[in-house]
């Protein structure tokens, strides 16, 4: 991390602007300040400039959170960049191959290493997991995907997934993640979602190749893009950047995997408030 301070009054070339969204944009009610983003997504439209909501989050959740804004630049990267959308229509697809679902849920969940974990299958439908799950985890499940189903039994899950959320009782063991990466051998990859939660999705999906994906799409330079992050998974995305903020918030960690540090944290607003300086409006 180069400094922990904003650069005041420095106009940089922005095309693209990527935040996370729990524990950045969003405060711990998951909201945010919707007039103030709409202002700011006005202004972006304006200049050509997209506007990514890059998370874990089902997309379904992600057309909720932002039912209502007037904003043809916002784009939703969801499950961890399984699925991106422009205008509500998919223009790229990382879903697992129905063989390879089949493989996980009959073979792999069997194993000593998933054995006592709590499995979510992201579709691109619904969510699913096992009919008699704790109620708490059901609980948290629901602020983030939606609808989330119970079923007897994941192999009767016809819907394409994009991406498996494990979750154990008493929080993810100790190196689960790299233990899990070695498992599956680059067929498949785990990210520490930061909560407690391990996403797994296929080996070439991830935030920061998500983002590389609209970046040649649109081309558009990774100094042209400004991004936002909070967790362990968006630390590849923010080493990568020139133009990377870590939140206030955010672990030390994932501070030093930023070339800025936002002012304010998720609570005061950080991710706008930072946004509103770079581009001189309010």
């Amino acid at each position: 991390m180069k400094s922990n301070q904003l650069r005041e009054g420095v106009w940089m070339a922005i095309k693209m602007v990527v935040t996370d969204l729990n524990g950045t944009l969003l405060n711990q009610a998951q909201a945010y300040d919707r007039q103030w983003l709409q202002r700011l997504l006005t202004q972006m439209q304006q200049r050509q400039i997209y506007f990514v909501a890059c998370s874990g989050n089902q997309y379904q959740h992600l057309q909720q959170l932002f039912a209502g804004l007037q904003a043809p630049n916002l784009i939703l990267v969801a499950e961890n960049g399984a699925s991106i959308y422009a205008q509500q229509q998919q223009i790229f697809s990382g879903a697992l191959s129905p063989q390879r679902l089949t493989r996980f849920v009959s073979q792999d969940l069997a194993t000593p290493l998933l054995a006592k974990a709590r499995t979510i299958l992201v579709g691109r439908q619904a969510a699913y997991t096992l009919a008699g799950a704790p109620k708490a985890l059901l609980a948290a499940a629901r602020k983030f995907y939606d609808p989330l189903q119970e079923v007897a039994n994941l192999t009767q899950v016809s819907d394409l997934i994009n991406k498996i959320s494990l979750a154990w009782d008493h929080g993810a063991p100790g190196q689960i993640v790299s233990q899990l990466n070695h498992y599956f051998k680059q067929e498949l990859v785990a990210h520490d979602s930061g909560y407690g939660v391990i996403d797994v999705v296929r080996h070439d999906v991830g935030k920061l190749p998500a983002v590389q994906f609209l970046q040649q799409r649109w081309q558009i330079s990774p100094a042209e893009t400004v991004v936002f992050g909070d967790g362990a998974n968006d630390q590849p995305l923010l080493a990568a950047h020139d133009q990377s903020y870590a939140m206030r918030n955010a672990p030390a960690a994932v501070q030093h995997s930023a070339q800025q540090v936002t002012a304010q944290d998720n609570e005061h607003s950080g991710v706008l408030a930072t946004l509103a300086q770079l581009l001189g409006v309010h």
